[in-house]
């Protein structure tokens, strides 16, 4: 048994990790879910180039990895498991068997948050680290363990409850936040450790200087009708046994997760200006392509342009144009829909109401050309539901930007009228949540 100073220390720790694994709405954070890829007796951090010379592990993200993975390899095959185009990394995590035998996760779901006011940098690319230790064998500061239906612990549990015919155990692992700088991966035969957790104030110790998001790792196991964990063990190294590589087996206290960064870099650096470094809580909105406004301008019903407004009115006779730079190289990296993101609201009273929108020409400016009214087609492309919540919304206009995109249009224009009667407002491009294209 573990010292109650021990189980105060671990239980704060978790105080930490559930606010944002049971508070998904958290600002400051997004998340990415990635449903289990493969498995394979490969490590590529701790045993490079040594296929089969590792514990078994399950993988989640791309599914290219294997014992020669690092960031060349993962970018050069674009496929992943995971719910955001743009993430391209690679996760895995130690194979987990009881009595009924192997028992294959369900998914991992990770959340990147902020723990300290300061700005955090973006996870360099190719970072490789840690989060647990598989020599472990009692409670971890950095593990934690779930059962439905009952919550989360510091100690492993020896079953879960059975509730309408299904178990269900999850372990959350905690990524160190603070990198050094210099090296991108471990060197372990020289000692190296390019990675360490947070000071208790926050702060990151000397030698790491470099605060990035901490990555809290939810790895769920369904159990069917059986929640008996009495003597669930997750896989270990492998040990040679008469010149045969034989697998062996720990304690549930074993719990690790390795991870490498490969991210598209621009869409973590948008996930780090927005959503880390910003009162926001983007969860999965992260964009695989992102093209902010490069001019907009609202006319009003007397067909007078206003070119330079913070906000883009939208009332009775008022017409909103936006025109956007096509997202180039699309081809780079997969995505499957493309949005129109807004931030606006109903100004006039508590009312949802939908605007309709219109492509536009794209040869006005709102410099020198300013739009006029017949620069707004009567081709509808989509629409906004929206109410009085300022908030930032994702309205679909995906076949028609991806028409563009196919006819290799420089620009793409929109335009938005209102026929209800009230008065909306969007930011404009003068803002920092102004309109942009947003394909995930």
């Amino acid at each position: 048994m573990i010292k109650n100073a021990e189980i105060v220390r671990i239980l704060s720790l978790l105080i930490l990790v559930l606010s944002s694994v049971m508070n998904p709405v958290q600002a400051g954070q997004f998340n990415v879910q990635c449903t289990y890829s493969h498995t394979l007796p490969d490590d590529s951090i701790v045993r490079y180039g040594l296929p089969g010379f590792a514990m078994q592990h399950d993988f989640f993200g791309n599914t290219s990895t294997d014992a020669f993975s690092e960031l060349a390899t993962l970018n050069a095959r674009k496929i992943t498991t995971c719910n955001v185009q743009a993430d391209m990394s690679a996760y895995w995590v130690p194979q987990l068997k009881r009595k009924s035998g192997i028992v294959l996760p369900d998914f991992q779901k990770t959340y990147y948050r902020k723990n300290v006011e300061p700005p955090v940098s973006a996870i360099p690319q190719g970072l490789e680290m840690l989060a647990g230790s598989h020599r472990d064998m009692s409670p971890n500061l950095h593990a934690a363990y779930f059962c439905a239906n009952v919550g989360y612990t510091a100690e492993a549990p020896t079953s879960c409850p059975v509730v309408d015919g299904r178990a269900q155990l999850d372990i959350v692992l905690t990524f160190p936040d603070c990198w050094d700088g210099t090296h991108i991966r471990p060197d372990f035969s020289q000692g190296v450790q390019n990675m360490a957790y947070h000071n208790p104030d926050g702060t990151c110790p000397a030698a790491y200087p470099v605060q990035i998001q901490q990555l809290d790792m939810n790895i769920q196991y369904s159990l069917g009708n059986d929640g008996d964990l009495s003597d669930a063990q997750l896989s270990m190294d492998p040990v040679m046994k008469n010149g045969v590589l034989t697998p062996t087996w720990g304690s549930l206290y074993t719990a690790h997760a390795d991870f490498i960064n490969a991210w598209k870099p621009d869409s973590l650096q948008y996930a780090t200006d927005h959503c880390s470094n910003q009162p926001v809580a983007c969860n999965t909105a992260i964009p695989t392509y992102f093209s902010a406004a490069s001019a907009d301008s609202w006319l009003d019903a007397n067909g007078v342009p206003h070119d330079t407004d913070p906000v883009l009115r939208v009332g009775p006779g008022d017409i909103v144009f936006m025109k956007f730079p096509t997202p180039a190289n699309t081809d780079a990296y997969p995505y499957r829909k493309a949005s129109l993101q807004t931030f606006g609201r109903n100004v006039t009273d508590s009312t949802a109401e939908m605007m309709r929108l219109y492509a536009a020409t794209t040869s006005w400016n709102d410099a020198t050309d300013a739009p006029v009214a017949s620069d707004c087609t009567t081709r509808q492309i989509g629409g906004i539901y929206l109410d009085s919540a300022a908030q930032s919304r994702l309205n679909d206009v995906d076949a028609y930007v991806k028409q563009q995109i196919a006819d290799q249009a420089p620009d793409i224009a929109i335009c938005i009228r209102n026929g209800t009667g009230r008065v909306v407002e969007f930011n404009s491009r003068e803002q920092a949540s102004g309109p942009a294209l947003f394909l995930q």
